[in-house]
C-alpha cells in the first residue's frame, strides 16, 4: 500500500523530502517498506578433475536432478554456495568465480551462477538430497530440467 501511494509523488520531490527531512529512522523505514523486495539465490557449476558436473537429487522437485544451489542468508555468494553445498550433501568446493547472474520470478529473485571445483568431502544424504552424480557434460540423467541443461552448457561454453 505504501509502495503505491509513493509511486504516486514525482521522483525529484521524493529525492528533496529525504534530504531535509531530519527523522533518519523514519526516513529509512518508509524507504525499506516502499522498496520491491526479491531473494538472492546462487547456484552452482561444480566439476570434479576429469571435468565432470556435480548434480545433485532434490526430493522436494517434480524433476529432481539439477545443479546445486541455494538461498543466500546475508553472506558472501561464494560462502553461501559452500554452506549450501557442506549442509546439504557434506561435500567441499572451492569457488572460482560468478559466471552469470540471472534474474528469476515466482519467486522474484536474483540467481548468481558461481563456478567451482570438488575439493573433497564424503556424500551424506540429508532432507533435501538423496544422492549426487558427477556425469560428463551432455549425459545428464533423466528428471534433469532442461533449462539447467541449457544454462551449465552456457556457463562451460564461456570458459572455453
Amino acid at each position: 500500500m505504501l509502495r503505491k501511494i509513493i509511486s504516486l509523488i514525482p521522483g525529484d520531490l521524493l529525492v528533496t523530502l529525504y534530504k531535509r527531512v531530519p527523522f533518519n529512522r523514519l526516513k529509512n523505514w518508509i524507504v525499506y517498506r516502499a522498496q520491491h523486495r526479491f531473494l538472492a539465490s546462487v547456484l552452482g557449476v561444480i566439476t570434479d578433475q576429469e571435468g565432470n558436473i556435480l548434480l545433485l537429487n532434490h526430493v522436494y522437485r517434480s524433476e529432481p536432478w539439477g545443479m546445486p544451489g541455494g538461498w543466500m542468508e546475508l553472506e558472501q555468494p561464494e560462502q553461501a554456495m559452500k554452506r549450501e553445498l557442506l549442509e546439504e550433501t557434506g561435500l567441499q568446493v572451492e569457488i572460482t568465480g560468478i559466471a552469470r547472474a540471472l534474474y528469476g520470478q515466482k519467486p522474484t529473485r536474483i540467481d548468481l551462477i558461481l563456478r567451482g571445483t570438488l575439493k573433497g568431502g564424503e556424500f551424506k544424504p540429508s532432507a533435501e538430497i538423496s544422492e549426487i552424480c558427477l556425469c560428463k557434460p551432455g549425459d545428464w540423467p533423466a528428471g534433469m530440467p532442461e533449462s539447467q541443461k541449457r544454462l551449465i552448457k552456457s556457463v562451460l561454453d564461456k570458459d572455453r
